[in-house]
């Protein structure tokens, strides 16, 4: 039997709603993604030893570092045109490009970006959530540079990983402007169905396709009972007692919903949102001349537009 290659990727950027474009793109019958999302095999090469952050465990355990096992996340693959997975560091790490393009020179890229600020912001409440940050978001800013040389993962990387310019020039003077599609947020939070059905053309599948978008996916958020989220979140007797009763499509919508009613929100200090918007800006204005799209709205400081 021939083994299924992808022939598109997620690359990022974190916090930026891959989770939910993922997802979302799975329901079309002509679109294979596995439902193990950040395998980042073709980013191991740039990987420290391991990662030291509080809760990188998983950085270290469930990413995929054997080809082998990395192609049997496409064993599910019966026929569909479009085969993908997502993974949100490729964009992050500098020679992942290549080793994509090296393996799949005709593979198409989707990258998504949100504002670099919202963005930190949602990074530093998602490690809030999973109570693995424990300063605030001015007290983590200042220790960056510290965690970076520890080798934290680059969730933690609050500024770096949302100065996109270098990041989005690699992939395209890679794989050229026709193998890659730009996503901003704000388009796919304002209308997700068009979003998906424009990624659905670039990929070559039917655009009739309508998915359903009610759910978001991996949202940020400080839960306002950490008992509870935390039932809904880890594993416990109960809900293993229960799995084998509700079918898993039924099981993560109900999560999903779960979490997103227990999760609050919080709102960045005006004047750190300022001083981010600022340091920012010279970047956003590299990446408005690269993808020639008017980006002025991130050069503003603004109420951030929530915490996904």
């Amino acid at each position: 039997m021939d083994v299924a290659h992808p022939n598109f990727f997620i690359v990022g950027a974190a916090k930026a709603g891959t989770s939910s474009l993922d997802r979302y793109l799975s329901q079309h019958p002509d679109i294979y993604i596995p439902p193990k999302k950040e395998a980042h095999f073709f980013s191991i090469p740039d990987f420290p030893e391991r990662f030291t952050g509080p809760g990188d465990e998983g950085m270290n355990l469930y990413t995929i570092r054997d080809e082998a096992a990395y192609l049997k996340l496409f064993d599910g693959v019966r026929g569909e045109r479009a085969v993908g997975e997502a993974s949100v560091f490729y964009l992050f790490y500098p020679g992942t490009a290549q080793r994509i393009y090296d393996a799949h020179p005709d593979a198409k890229i989707l990258i998504m970006l949100r504002n670099p600020v919202d963005r930190a912001f949602s990074a530093y409440m998602h490690l809030v959530r999973d109570e693995r940050e424990t300063l605030s978001f001015r007290e983590s800013l200042a220790k960056e540079e510290e965690r970076i040389r520890q080798h934290y993962e680059p969730l933690w990387y609050y500024r770096a990983v949302g100065l996109y310019a270098a990041q989005v020039k690699r992939y395209l003077d890679v794989f050229g402007r026709d193998q890659v599609k730009v996503i901003l947020f704000e388009d796919f939070a304002r209308d997700p169905v068009q979003v998906v059905r424009d990624c659905c053309a670039f990929l070559g599948v039917s655009t009739d396709f309508v998915p359903d978008t009610s759910i978001r996916h991996n949202e940020s958020g400080v839960p306002k009972s950490r008992s509870l989220y935390n039932f809904i979140a880890k594993p416990n007797a109960l809900k293993e007692i229960v799995k084998p009763f509700i079918p898993a499509a039924v099981r993560e919508r109900l999560g999903n919903q779960a979490k997103s009613m227990v999760l609050g929100r919080m709102e960045m200090e005006p004047d750190l949102r300022e001083e981010l918007t600022e340091f920012f800006a010279p970047d956003v204005a590299r990446l408005e001349a690269l993808i020639h799209r008017d980006l002025s709205a991130w050069r503003r400081p603004a109420r951030a537009a929530g915490s996904q």
